[in-house]
């Protein structure tokens, strides 16, 4: 399986190509502490569907792996992992099989 830094370029990608799509300069350059889907975050709930749906596909592409980021959990966690970069990789590193 793919350590941290592999899951965080492929997270930092997909919020690159976001960006573009959505027209979002201020994550151009997105980086561990790029704040996603918070208070400062760039996303709203639509472009935060996109990047979890391009997230999820590049994993799966890139690495055979199937997850879903978008459950129930995370919705309902008190600390959201859509917040930044960092936390999304650490989300999608607790739902990888081991």
């Amino acid at each position: 399986m793919p350590d941290r830094h592999a899951i965080e370029a492929l997270i930092i990608e997909s919020v690159q190509m976001l960006a573009e799509d959505f027209e979002l300069d201020a994550l151009k350059s997105p980086n561990s502490d790029t704040l996603l889907y918070c208070e400062g975050g760039s996303l709203d709930s639509m472009a935060l569907v996109n990047l979890l749906a391009d997230v999820e596909e590049a994993l799966s592409e890139k690495f055979d792996a199937s997850i879903a980021l978008a459950d129930e959990k995370a919705m309902s966690a008190k600390n959201s992992p859509y917040r930044s970069v960092r936390s999304l990789t650490d989300a999608v590193l607790e739902r990888l099989p081991a």
